[in-house]
């Protein structure tokens, strides 16, 4: 009896760690100083330096606007305020990548395992979605037709999301919303990209 009681506080221990809202830091901005992969191995070989590396800034920022690495840090503050353990990056392949509460239709059991991620060159448009019943608005990525699933989810598998591993856009709670669509799009334009579409801004 003593045993099973002692079985059922490691399982409960065990599943309440893993539940936990504190998610694994799989990358995180250079100016951290503790990098820790989710599982040895899997970003075992990933530098920090690595993240955000302005190796992928192709292009000048306009005068007045922000530059690359203060644009990132930009979309980030925007996704942490609205969930503090969410995460915008650049990966060490270049891409844009998503951390947290991104393309999720169930959020109860969300343990940060995985993240989405799309090149900036197969961004097409940048869309601000309002939310009049949460009030907490959101920027969707969209693929561009020549790659209409270009958007990744990479992480360890949760058997309770039943979300896809691709998809044809990535959309992310963040604020403001309409600014932080705005920084996406100049994000990809210092990128290399193109956005190839613009939602017209109200006046």
């Amino acid at each position: 009896m003593r045993a099973k009681s002692l079985i059922r506080v490691f399982a409960i221990a065990a599943l309440a760690a893993a539940c936990s809202p504190e998610p694994p830091q799989y990358f995180g901005p250079p100016s951290e100083a503790i990098f820790r992969p989710p599982l040895e191995g899997l970003f075992s070989r990933v530098s920090p330096a690595a993240i955000n590396s302005d190796t992928f800034a192709k292009r000048q920022p306009l005068p007045g606007q922000l530059g690359y690495l203060e644009t990132i840090r930009y979309i980030n503050d925007g996704v942490k305020y609205i969930d503090p353990y969410a995460e915008f990056f650049i990966s060490p392949e270049g891409q844009m990548c998503f951390r947290g509460l991104v393309n999720r239709q169930m959020t109860t059991f969300e343990n940060y395992q995985s993240y989405w991620c799309m090149y900036p060159a197969f961004v097409n448009n940048v869309e601000e979605l309002e939310n009049n019943t949460t009030t907490v608005n959101s920027v969707r990525l969209w693929c561009v037709l020549d790659a209409p699933q270009c958007a990744r989810r990479i992480g360890f598998w949760n058997f309770w999301d039943e979300s896809p591993w691709i998809g044809n856009s990535i959309s992310a709670q963040t604020r403001p919303s309409k600014e932080q669509r705005a920084a996406i799009e100049h994000l990809v334009y210092l990128m290399g990209g193109n956005v190839r579409s613009f939602q017209a801004s109200a006046p």
